[in-house]
């Protein structure tokens, strides 16, 4: 536990709560989903802007949603009977934090993407990266996205977006795109927690 909160500490910059946040990340990690009882047993009072820290760095997110999986679907009800789970690339992140000692975007993704069977898993790195660094606000469209693609030599755009999506590391935003009646591109919101290690002051 103590190496998750030296790699943890630099990213959320909180310094209060960092013992509650890691173990409840290390439960959540543990059960795949957890109830909120068990995480009010841990953070006590603090545990609802915990989990809104959580759930902002897509570490950790609410299982309940208003009408689909989509992250901006998601909603945050603090209460008891509400379940917490973890997106696929933030789990593989936490494991390797706490195994290894180090917030290690780069073979978290290697490691993931080998595991999803994924034929082009060496080149999702070099992708996820160019897609961060391409980012606004965390948030990209499906055209950079199928730029990016045909620049790391991967397969259809459509093919990578889907993998992209299970694999925890972007998410459609469904509502942004309802508010653009011209939108000429999907818009995806992208896992602040990956490659976070590069953000740290």
């Amino acid at each position: 536990m103590k190496s998750l909160q030296n790699v943890l500490g630099p990213i959320l910059k909180d310094d209060t709560h960092l013992g509650d946040i890691c173990s409840i990340l290390a439960v959540v990690c543990k059960n795949g989903t957890c109830q909120f009882d068990a995480l009010i047993d841990i953070a006590g009072d603090a545990i609802s802007d915990l989990l809104l820290e959580l759930w902002e760095w897509k570490l950790i997110i609410p299982v309940r949603s208003s009408k689909c999986g989509e992250w901006d679907s998601r909603v945050l009800v603090t209460k008891s009977g509400e379940a917490f789970e973890m997106p696929n690339i933030s789990r593989v992140l936490v494991v390797n934090a706490i195994k290894i000692g180090e917030w290690n975007s780069w073979q978290a993704i290697l490691d993931l993407f080998r595991a999803m069977g994924e034929k082009d898993w060496k080149k999702m790195p070099d992708l996820v990266l160019e897609l961060k660094q391409s980012c606004v606000h965390y948030t990209i469209n499906g055209a950079r996205i199928g730029a990016a693609c045909v620049h790391n030599s991967l397969g259809k755009t459509g093919a990578i977006i889907a993998v992209l999506k299970g694999s925890g590391i972007i998410s459609p935003k469904l509502m942004a795109l309802g508010q653009i009646a011209r939108a000429t591109s999907p818009l995806y919101e992208f896992n602040p927690s990956v490659f976070a290690e590069f953000e740290k002051v």
